[in-house]
Formats: C-alpha cells, sequence, structure tokens
C-alpha cells in the first residue's frame, strides 16, 4: 500500500513538472545548432557568431538560453580556452539532464568533465565521463560520434596520468571504435598510434613496434609524409636497448627529415625535448661522446634533469673521469630523489582527491536521501491537499445536484397541485349545475368539448395518413433515374471510353454511392441489413446495376479478378442466400422494388 501510494505521488509530480516544462520551448534551436557544427571546424568563428547574440539573449526561453551556453563552452573547449568555472556549467548539466536530447546529455557531461580536467580534479573528472556515456545512444544513426570519441579520449588521457596502462588501452580501442566511425580513415590510423603509450608502459615493446611500423606504412601509402614519420619517436630508444643502432638510425634519419618537427639548427619542436635524451643515448651507443653530452645538456636545459644526469653520468664513467662521474653522480641522485618525491606528491595528491572526492559522494548521497524524504513528505501534503480539495468539489456538486432537485420537485408539486385545485374548481362548478338543476349547461360544455376532441382527432389522422404516403413513396427503387443520373452515366462512360481514366476517385465512388441511396433507397437498405456488405462488395453491386463488366470492375476497384468473383458470391450469399456469383447480377434487378 505504502509504494503504490509512493509511485502515485511520483505520477503526480511527473504531470505536473511536464505541464511546466512547456515554458521552456526553444525557437532559437536551428541557428544555435548551424553554429555548434560551424564550431566542429571552425571554433573561433562560432564565439565570434556567438557574440552577436549576447546582448538578447536574456529575452529569450531558458531553453534557448541554456542552448547557447553549451554551444559557447563547446565552442570555447574546441578553441582552446580552459573552462575554470561552473557557475554557468552546473545549470546547463542540471537543464538539459531533464530536458535535451542524448547528444545534448552527453555534451554538457563531457563539459563538466574537461572542467574537472582542468581543475586536476581527475575522480569527479573520470565519474563523469562516465556518465556522458551513459548519457549516449549508440544506436541512434544521429549518435554524436565525434563527442564520444572525445570522452575516451579524455579518460585514456587520464589513465595513463595515473599509471593505468590497462584502463587506457581499454579507452583507446573505444576511442578508436568511434573515431573510425566518423569516417575518416587518416584519423583512424592516427587513433590507433595512441596504444602505443599504454603498451610501453607494460613493456610490450614488440607490440610497440608493430604499431609503429603499421601506422607509418599506412599513414605513408596516404600520403600524410610528415604524421607518419613523427610517429617513428618511440621506436628509436627501444632499438637503442635492444643494440640494434643501424635500425635506431634509420628511424633518426626519417624522423629528423621528414615529419617536420624539426627546424634547421636540429631543434625540435615544443613540448618534444624528450628526445634530445633519446638522441643523447644513441650518439652514447655509437660513441660520439660529445655529440652525446650536447644532447643531454639541451634535455636538462628543459627539464629533464632525472635522464640528462643519467647521461652525462655514463658519458664521464666512459671518459674515466673520476671528478666529473661524483659531480654527476650527485646530481643525477638529486634529480632522481626530487622525481621521486614529485611522484609522491602526486600520488598523494590523487589519493586525497580520490579520499575527498568520496567523501563528497557520501555527503551528497545523505543530502539526496534527505532531500528525497523532504520531497516525498511535500508531494504527500500536495496530494493530500488535491484529495481534500477534490472531496470539497464532489460535495460541493452534490450539495447543488440535491438543491436542484429539490427545487425541481417543489415545482412538480406545486404543478400537480395547482392541477388538483383547477380539476376540483371544475368538479365544484358541475355540482353547482347539478345542484341548480341546470342539465342544458352540462351538456353544452360536453358538446363543446366533443367537438373540439373530433376536430383534433381529423387534424391527427390526416397527419398520419401524410407521413404513411410518404414512407410508401420512398421506400420504391427508381432504377431509371439512378441510370439517368450524371454520376452513372459518368461510371457508363469509363467503362467504355478508351480516353477516360478509368479508375475513379475517392470523391467519385462517393457520390456514386449517394446517388444510388437516393435512386434506389430499398436496395441500398438491405445492403445493411443482416449480414452487410463489405465496401468492396456495395462497389461492385452498383456497378453490376449498372451493367459494367466484371473486367472492367475489376480495374476500377484496383483488384484481381478472383478478388471480385469472391466478392461477388460473398455479396449474393448475403442479400439473397446464393453462394455462386453469376447470378448476383439478376437477383440485384429482380429484387428492386418498383411499382
Amino acid at each position: 500500500m505504502y509504494l503504490s501510494m509512493k509511485r502515485l505521488v511520483f505520477i503526480y509530480i511527473g504531470i505536473v513538472i511536464a505541464v511546466l516544462s512547456g515554458c521552456n520551448g526553444r525557437k532559437m534551436t536551428n541557428q544555435l545548432e548551424a553554429i555548434s557544427q560551424m564550431a566542429d571546424v571552425n571554433p573561433d568563428s562560432a564565439l565570434t557568431a556567438l557574440a552577436k547574440y549576447e546582448g538578447e539573449k536574456q529575452e529569450w526561453s531558458k531553453g534557448d538560453r541554456m542552448y547557447f551556453e553549451l554551444v559557447k563552452m563547446k565552442s570555447q573547449n574546441k578553441s582552446g580556452v580552459k573552462i575554470k568555472s561552473d557557475s554557468i556549467l552546473h545549470d546547463v548539466v542540471t537543464y538539459f539532464d531533464g530536458n535535451g536530447t542524448p547528444n545534448e546529455k552527453m555534451l554538457a557531461y563531457y563539459l563538466l568533465g574537461r572542467f574537472y580536467t582542468n581543475t586536476e580534479e581527475a575522480p569527479q573528472a573520470l565519474q563523469t565521463y562516465y556518465d556522458a556515456i551513459d548519457k549516449a545512444d549508440t544506436l541512434d544513426s544521429k549518435c554524436d560520434y565525434g563527442t564520444l570519441a572525445a570522452i575516451y579520449g579524455q579518460m585514456a588521457t587520464i589513465f595513463h596520468q595515473q599509471d593505468l596502462p590497462n584502463d587506457e588501452i581499454n579507452a583507446v580501442r573505444h576511442y578508436i571504435k568511434y573515431i573510425e566511425k566518423l569516417g575518416n580513415e587518416t584519423e583512424s590510423i592516427v587513433a590507433r598510434s595512441q596504444l602505443i603509450r599504454p603498451y610501453y608502459l607494460l613493456g610490450e615493446k614488440d607490440i610497440v613496434l608493430q604499431i609503429i611500423q603499421n601506422t607509418y606504412q599506412r599513414l605513408t601509402e596516404l600520403g600524410e609524409i610528415k604524421r607518419a614519420a613523427g610517429l617513428l619517436l618511440p621506436s628509436i630508444y627501444i632499438y637503442i636497448e635492444r643494440n640494434e643502432q643501424q635500425k635506431a638510425k634509420q628511424m633518426i634519419d626519417v624522423a629528423e627529415k621528414e615529419s617536420g618537427l624539426f627546424d634547421n639548427q636540429g631543434n625540435i619542436a615544443r613540448g618534444r625535448e624528450h628526445y634530445y635524451v633519446t638522441k643523447g643515448f644513441y650518439e652514447l651507443a655509437v660513441n660520439r661522446l660529445d655529440s652525446a653530452e650536447y644532447n643531454f645538456r639541451k634535455a636538462i636545459k628543459y627539464g629533464y634533469l632525472s635522464d640528462g644526469y643519467k647521461g652525462l653520468l655514463s658519458i664521464y664513467r666512459e671518459k674515466q673521469n673520476i671528478d666529473s662521474v661524483n659531480y654527476f653522480s650527485r646530481q643525477y641522485e638529486t634529480a632522481q630523489d626530487s622525481l621521486h618525491n614529485k611522484m609522491q606528491t602526486n600520488a598523494i595528491h590523487q589519493m586525497s582527491a580520490l579520499y575527498n572526492y568520496s567523501r563528497s559522494q557520501k555527503v551528497a548521497e545523505q543530502e539526496r536521501e534527505k532531500a528525497q524524504d523532504r520531497l516525498y513528505l511535500l508531494s504527500i501534503i500536495s496530494f493530500a491537499t488535491i484529495i481534500l480539495l477534490m472531496a470539497v468539489i464532489v460535495v460541493a456538486w452534490l450539495y447543488r445536484k440535491n438543491q436542484k432537485e429539490k427545487k425541481a420537485r417543489i415545482a412538480e408539486l406545486e404543478e400537480t397541485l395547482n392541477s388538483a385545485r383547477l380539476q376540483r374548481n371544475t368538479i365544484l362548478e358541475e355540482l353547482r349545475i347539478l345542484k341548480e338543476k341546470d342539465y342544458e349547461s352540462i351538456i353544452a360544455i360536453k358538446e363543446k368539448q366533443e367537438q373540439e376532441l373530433t376536430k383534433r382527432i381529423e387534424i391527427l389522422e390526416a397527419e398520419n395518413t401524410k407521413n404513411k404516403n410518404t414512407d410508401a413513396i420512398n421506400r420504391i427503387d427508381h432504377l431509371d433515374n439512378f441510370l439517368d443520373s450524371a454520376i452513372a452515366q459518368q461510371f457508363v462512360k469509363k467503362a467504355t471510353d478508351k480516353s477516360e481514366r478509368i479508375k475513379p476517385t475517392e470523391s467519385e465512388w462517393n457520390l456514386l454511392t449517394s446517388q444510388f441511396s437516393k435512386d434506389i433507397p430499398v436496395t441500398y437498405k438491405s445492403f445493411g441489413q443482416g449480414k452487410p456488405l463489405s465496401q468492396l462488395e456495395q462497389r461492385i453491386c452498383i456497378l453490376l446495376i449498372l451493367d459494367i463488366p466484371e473486367k472492367v470492375i475489376s480495374l476500377m476497384t484496383d483488384s484481381y479478378a478472383s478478388t471480385i468473383s469472391n466478392a461477388k458470391a460473398r455479396a449474393n450469399d448475403k442479400l439473397y442466400g446464393k453462394k455462386d456469383a453469376h447470378s448476383l447480377r439478376n437477383n440485384l434487378i429482380n429484387g428492386l422494388k418498383r411499382f
């Protein structure tokens, strides 16, 4: 009983919310959708287009305002502007979670996840990305696979940062799957290269080399020489570790000449300076110590202290320079300690973030339960108020109905009373006359009443006779009138004139049936009695009365010859009890009621 009452309450709440949601109509959807599509290609132009609406958006409906903010944040995200405030973002997520399409819900949660990523709240970001995935409808042909791929790409990055290669592989495989659905072969191949990082962390270096070789070959075949060459960099260090210096040199030459990542002085593009460490270890492996030292020192310049000092330490060991070995040993040890401390700090930060997130989730769950209890109590009160209001309305209606019936009974009693009084007065008058023995007056009164009744009877008999005669006239079938009618002649012309369009329109069928019911009412009435005829059977009977051949009837009704024959047999059976088809027309003609 408690559960059913609770379910009823929430059904009521749902109805109220559905009514209120009518105020959130969206009239700017087409314009904003066009800008959203523009953001996929040119986000800066999309932001410029959105700026034109900033002054007027306050006059829009809530739905349009929320969609404007969603498209704006999407454009900012694609243009590289980090979302660092969630003041509007949470409103957008809440609105679309209750009112948006699956794509809009997914995009809103994805942007909230990007906010958490930008604020280095990895647990919240991951949870929000999972929420975004849950909102997607992958069975819909209009599913936004681009956003879905971006979500898995962000998740893969978080898993890599937290040293979770197996989770990263799973995320990357989903990323590849949805990139492939977008139909861009080049981007699909590049997407597969994202598996290099997690497999390298797992030590699966054969798989890493295979991925690099496959992507390099396929991109080269598509003419993407620079992108193909840029993917070769991770393979260099693997070949150095395996003492395959010749292959390492081949990779270095191709990467430096064809990737487009290096300037004329041999400096690599910003963000890829770790390559100097790789190049240093190659030069060290082929015993070009000066060149190796140059590259290690460049790596140190760009912040790669641990690897840089490790390389310099190896060089001076080769040179057997004890002082330098001692110096760089200390530097390497310090760099390692610093790296270790940084890793510990990051781990502590991640654990703290996870603890805070779990705690906040628990608090949020408790608050949500309290809110649900308050909502349930409020719903019970509202429901009880509505029931009470309905009871008051019913009682008021019953009271008014009772009063109306009471007044009607009083009026009826008053009318009966007045009639009784009138009859009594009449009797009293007759008694008075009788007492006075004035019989002639009584006879005169009765004769007058008899004359009035005789006149009334004559009028009613005449009217009754007229109605009977009219009914008799209406029950006659006038075949000639029907055959001579314009619509009947039109159907005959269709059947005989090859220039006419033989198949009648629905309007022409309706006119023919109407004319038939007017001119041949008795037969038409029989069509609907007993076992009534179907529409096809009625039309066939009318066309047979017009003497139209069965072959033409098949064309006019757009039916097979066997269908027409079966319909004739059914109609003959229903109307005349004959189970054959060929005698139907004779039975129809002979059955017409004519005088």
